[in-house]
């Protein structure tokens, strides 16, 4: 049993979950554990979560405070039941065709993202939430067949996302690697903030549908959504190989080079190629004169 209160002020408790906790993201950057390392082991997965759908405390404050310890397959059906339940508390039981609080929408092949922005990107988040029926109008200009939740919707948001998340569109970029993260220069689409809403959007209709997505985000970017900010038991340095591993490995050099530093013509400035002109700037106020 867990006294959750107890468990909430303690401070043996807060440290050992940080402690627990940087092992465990550790443990995602480069594997050190045999799989499964992390799930519990003294209760079945089913077991918890019933207690879980009960709303027993000690599941739901295990749930919140260390969900690696339940297998993922687990927390994504759990996920689904809850998408499910809030469906049926909305009224979204009818078909596409049929509910009257559908939303439809026509697309033009050549203009899918532009389209699905002017007729999504404002749309409440009950509808949507709802179902969303595509028209597709092809090259001639003609309506295709076929409108319905599933199929049509399911090829229109595949094409969205794809589309998005494009290096040439310059709203996102790619690392060494080929994992994607927002570009530096996407300020140079107008409404490049709306945008990025848009796309945050379409991914969690994805999410909400159960629709698999291949959006391989770059590990560094993830780690920034899910809010974690400089501590004392977090440091972005971690995550620097995922975005530059160049720069990490230079780094690492100079923080162990035992020669005169000075002898590396080092200044605290760096060169950055934006959109082919090179652009100075200095880490701290004078950085370029400073070795």
């Amino acid at each position: 049993l867990i006294d959750t209160t107890a468990a909430l002020t303690s401070d043996v408790f807060g440290s050992t979950r940080g402690l627990l906790n940087i092992l465990y993201e550790r443990d995602c950057r480069r594997s050190y554990t045999p799989p499964n390392h992390w799930l519990i082991r003294d209760v079945k997965p089913s077991v918890f979560m019933a207690e879980l759908e009960k709303g027993k405390k000690p599941a739901v404050f295990l749930m919140q405070r260390l969900p690696h310890i339940i297998p993922f397959s687990e927390r994504v059906k759990l996920f689904r039941r809850h998408v499910n339940k809030e469906k049926e508390a909305m009224g979204f039981t009818e078909s596409a065709c049929t509910s009257p609080q559908s939303t439809l929408i026509s697309v033009h092949r050549s203009r899918i993202v532009e389209d699905g922005y002017r007729q999504l990107a404002q749309l409440p988040t009950k509808s949507m939430k709802g179902l969303i029926r595509v028209k597709f109008i092809n090259e001639q200009g003609l309506d295709e067949a076929g409108i319905d939740q599933d199929g049509v919707f399911k090829e229109f948001l595949e094409e969205t996302i794809s589309r998005v998340f494009d290096p040439s569109l310059n709203l996102f970029k790619v690392t060494s690697e080929q994992k994607l993260y927002p570009s530096s220069t996407s300020y140079i689409q107008e409404n490049h903030l709306s945008l990025f809403e848009f796309v945050g959007k379409m991914l969690g209709k994805a999410v909400y549908e159960g629709i698999v997505v291949e959006v391989p985000f770059a590990p560094f970017f993830l780690t920034q959504m899910l809010g974690h900010q400089q501590s004392a038991t977090y440091s972005s340095l971690d995550e620097l190989p995922s975005l530059d591993p160049e720069l990490a490995k230079n780094l690492s050099y100079v923080k162990h080079y035992d020669g005169d530093v000075d002898d590396l013509g080092l200044t605290f400035s760096l060169d950055e190629d934006i959109m082919g002109r090179v652009e100075t700037h200095e880490l701290v106020p004078g950085g370029k004169a400073i070795p």
